[in-house]
């Protein structure tokens, strides 16, 4: 009974209804049957009502990118409520800074949504403390989870069913290598095309690259 009980616990549903979270390491993204077009004014209005500016708003090619916000959750509790904003007094300056890129590609059936982080922090220059520069943090994974749960939400999932389902997203086994002893850096992939550039487009999407052709 002890092993049973053990086993209903770890297994929980990463799909709801159309919408449902595939995961491959720390990536996870949305599979939803909801076409490109009918996602697009729903992402619109999910960021802008999330408290940022869209600084980057191109359906065409499936691209939408916010403006530079400051993290509401660092700050004290007694302040602000826990969100993602950006109008703050200087004084309560977190010194942190998240912007998001969203990446939309259509599928046979439906569309994928990859939602991705870039940081950056406020250090001084020098020991006095008399200036500062700002300089690129690591990409938060949990930060973009945290969003594509409250995408989920969005898009008609329960709070606790879209925590869970990213949560709980299966990864799959590594499907990636370094080939070695060839003329240039090599990556050998085991996914089809469109698979591999979606997955490279997101990688691209992390390291603040914009990718103009393909």
């Amino acid at each position: 009974p002890a092993a049973n009980v053990q086993a209903a616990t770890t297994v929980a549903p990463a799909q709801v209804g159309d919408v449902r979270i595939e995961r491959q390491g720390n990536q996870r993204w949305l599979v939803t049957s909801l076409t490109p077009e009918q996602l697009w004014p729903r992402l619109q209005a999910f960021w802008k009502d999330s408290g940022f500016t869209l600084v980057i708003d191109q359906a065409p090619t499936g691209i939408m990118e916010t403006e530079w916000n400051e993290n509401r959750a660092k700050l004290p509790q007694d302040i602000v409520r826990r969100s993602i904003g950006r109008v703050f007094e200087s004084f309560y300056s977190t010194g942190e800074r998240d912007k998001f890129r969203t990446r939309v590609e259509r599928t046979p059936n439906g569309s994928e949504v990859y939602i991705s982080h870039r940081g950056v922090e406020e250090v001084y220059t020098n020991a006095q403390k008399e200036s500062t520069v700002w300089q690129p943090r690591p990409a938060d994974p949990q930060l973009e989870a945290a969003f594509l749960a409250r995408l989920m939400q969005r898009l008609g999932v329960s709070e606790q069913a879209a925590q869970t389902a990213v949560a709980t997203a299966p990864s799959q086994p590594a499907r990636a290598r370094i080939v070695a002893d060839q003329p240039a850096a090599t990556l050998q992939v085991d996914d089809n095309f469109d698979r591999a550039w979606r997955r490279v487009g997101l990688a691209l999407d992390r390291g603040g690259f914009t990718v103009e052709d393909r």
